[in-house]
């Protein structure tokens, strides 16, 4: 039940008439996980016999990580067993092919294994975990067949422009970070005593006490912040929302070629400089550039934090002019304090800044606008005052907004003019919009049949093909956590009615949203509803309280819900629930003796005792899953701080039948 990002990286090969795709699977970050080959149409693994560091360092070269040379092979499904077919075994590689269909095989599905041997690979023998961006966080380090932590004792910033260096960002003005900042870590501190100088390539090449030895415990947990290795800027537009993308490298700004130029490259370009959404332009359309075209052949999955980390050419490598220069129009509108991306306090962008609009004349048609801007269902917007999301700062912007409903853009209503108003931010406007997928028939928000919004109506998916990847992209979109998401088939949250809007959906598990995973087509299917598809998005719930913030603990393990035992149980563990259900962990209430009355079937958990810095249940220490002593008595619970959250669970969650 970790909460943690499960990444998948895709690349795919083409060359004439045959196509090669991997990725890895299951692992905490894009390099590392459980090996992938996608092979006549679907995705299978590979087997770990004959496995070894050659055969990584090929996987890892065709997923372009720089530091190919040190990857590490990883045998009997350390990143979980994978299903389906084993595509491959007795691979063995030189170590210098360009893809994996260059080594030699015993042949495509020919192989005498089982799930229990996929084999894995470990791209980058360092990593960052627990901060806010891929360029900052805890150090961890791959020695030993496992992830271990590095000792803060003598860190500085020498010893951080090393790491930042390895992880392929830039290394000036890397800095060091003590005493757990980004969380305590668990296992083995492999190294303490670091000394660099700052001119290694890799930690390993510094001075240290040996692996494994040291005097500290995990509060003094080394960390970094790098900085981001590709800095970009819009030039030539309106406003800073839009313009000519521009990327810094080796000391100077240059040009994007529009070839493969799409909306999914402008997302990325749109994130990195903080909006919400974008649209890609292309023919220089905010005008020529001068010098160097830096990027050509650009394809993002759109999930990428940077445009560094999108596949493309060799960098200064096109075969453009400035006439094909890439630009981006990123959205004006955007939600702000939401517990999800659908719901939020309004701010608009103008005049190079972003600023609130007062809630005088605010109503249902004004919200149906923002919600249709935002590419979110219309029909049952809800508007919001009185700075339900929080009050913001800066410019209100927009004052007595009068839409008609119809109009596409906020700035298509009557207002009193920019800037023009007599508010202060305590009536700051907000809106709920229905997101484009919705939960039903389940006990809490968080699992439910898997309802989508399609030519003005609400229908169910069929779960044929239905899989945790699929799952996880339904969760991501309603705003959970979704490394966990588990899928649930044959009508298990009961039947729906109406249309079967899609069936045999194939995510990657990346997306933002069903509608961008392969399918076979709106409305076209064979199904009928008992196999109405379903998601629990969340493997911890709340049972028996008055509201979504407390309640009986409840996990999800070996496809069953039960109980946690309150032997030793404490405000550091229900801080752990409420954080990990995203409530405010502050003040968390740990509750005994069944308070919230008892529950029925297993107890999964017993003495657990967490430091109340972890993201989940399953990170503390506890007896096993299911090794108790208990009774349903004994069945824990916790009451966790909702502060605004109170307000907008009841607001949110009923309106969109989540």
């Amino acid at each position: 039940m970790r909460i943690l990002f499960s990444w998948t990286l895709l690349l795919l090969i083409c060359s004439c008439n045959k196509a090669v795709s991997v990725r890895l699977v299951g692992g905490r970050n894009s390099g590392e996980g459980r090996l992938e080959v996608f092979y006549n149409g679907a995705w299978g693994t590979v087997c770990d016999d004959s496995w070894d560091n050659d055969d990584a360092m090929v996987v890892c070269r065709q997923l372009g990580f720089t530091s190919a040379i040190n990857a590490k092979a990883v045998r009997d499904a350390q990143f979980g067993v994978g299903t389906g077919e084993i595509w491959l075994d007795g691979v063995s590689c030189s170590g210098l092919e360009n893809g994996l269909d260059e080594c030699s095989h015993n042949g495509w599905g020919i192989n005498n294994c089982n799930h229990s041997e996929d084999a894995g690979v470990v791209c980058n023998l360092v990593r960052l975990v627990g901060g806010r961006i891929s360029s900052e966080g805890r150090v961890e380090v791959f020695y030993n067949g496992s992830w271990g932590t590095v000792c803060d004792d003598s860190w500085d910033n020498n010893a951080a422009m090393v790491v930042c260096r390895q992880l392929g960002f830039t290394s000036g003005d890397a800095e060091a970070v003590w005493n757990a900042q980004f969380g305590v870590g668990t296992g083995e501190i492999w190294l303490d005593d670091v000394n660099c100088s700052g001119l290694e390539n890799g930690l390993d090449e510094c001075r240290h006490n040996g692996w494994g030895i040291n005097n500290c415990d995990h509060s003094k947990v080394a960390g970094v912040i790098c900085n981001l290795a590709v800095s970009v800027r819009l030039v030539g537009g309106q406003n800073s929302g839009e313009g000519r993308v521009e990327v810094f490298y080796n000391g100077s700004w240059g040009t994007v070629c529009d070839d493969f130029w799409d909306n999914n490259d402008a997302m990325v370009v749109c994130r990195q400089l903080g909006f919400p959404s974008a649209k890609a332009v292309e023919n220089a359309q905010f005008g020529a550039g001068i010098g160097k075209i830096w990027l050509d052949d650009v394809r993002c999955l759109g999930f990428e934090n940077g445009l560094d980390e999108c596949h493309h050419n060799t960098w200064g490598i096109n075969n453009c002019d400035h006439s094909e220069d890439a630009g981006v129009i990123c959205n004006l509108v955007r939600l702000v304090g939401g517990r999800n991306s659908s719901a939020g306090r309004v701010e608009v962008f103008y005049n190079d800044t972003w600023g609130t609009v007062c809630d005088d004349l605010w109503d249902n048609d004004d919200a149906m606008v923002v919600c249709r801007q935002l590419g979110f269902p219309s029909s049952v917007a809800q508007s919001v005052g009185n700075a339900s999301f929080g009050v913001g700062v800066g410019e209100i912007w927009l004052d007595d907004v009068s839409c008609s409903g119809l109009d596409n853009n906020l700035d298509e209503c009557r207002h009193n003019g920019w800037g023009v108003n007599n508010c202060d931010h305590s009536k700051d406007a907000g809106v709920i919009c229905s997101p484009k997928v919705r939960l039903v028939g389940g006990r809490n928000s968080s699992e439910g049949r898997v309802e989508v919004f399609y030519n003005g109506a609400w229908g169910t998916v069929c779960d044929d093909s239905w899989d945790n990847d699929d799952a996880m992209v339904v969760c991501r979109q309603l705003g959970f956590p979704s490394s966990n998401a588990q899928a649930v088939l044959n009508a298990q949250f009961e039947m729906g009615t109406g249309k079967i809007w899609l069936v045999e959906v194939s995510c990657s598990g990346l997306e933002n949203g069903l509608d961008e995973c392969t399918h076979n087509g709106w409305g076209i299917n064979k199904c009928d509803h008992s196999k109405d598809a379903g998601v629990i998005c969340n493997l911890v719930r709340l049972v028996g309280g008055r509201n979504s913030g407390e309640g009986r603990v409840e996990v999800f393990y070996n496809n069953y819900w039960g109980t946690v035992c309150d032997d030793s149980w404490d405000n550091d563990d229900a801080m752990v629930v409420c954080r990990q259900l995203g409530f405010p962990s502050a003040n968390a209430q740990a509750v005994r003796n069944a308070h919230f009355e008892m529950g029925t079937g297993e107890i999964w958990l017993g003495d657990v005792s967490c430091s109340g810095l972890e993201n989940g249940l399953d990170e503390c220490r506890h007896n096993g899953w299911g090794v108790n002593k208990c009774d349903h008595s004994k069945d824990a619970g916790v009451i966790c701080n909702l502060g605004m959250y109170q307000l907008l669970f009841g607001v949110i969650l009923i309106p969109s039948c989540l």
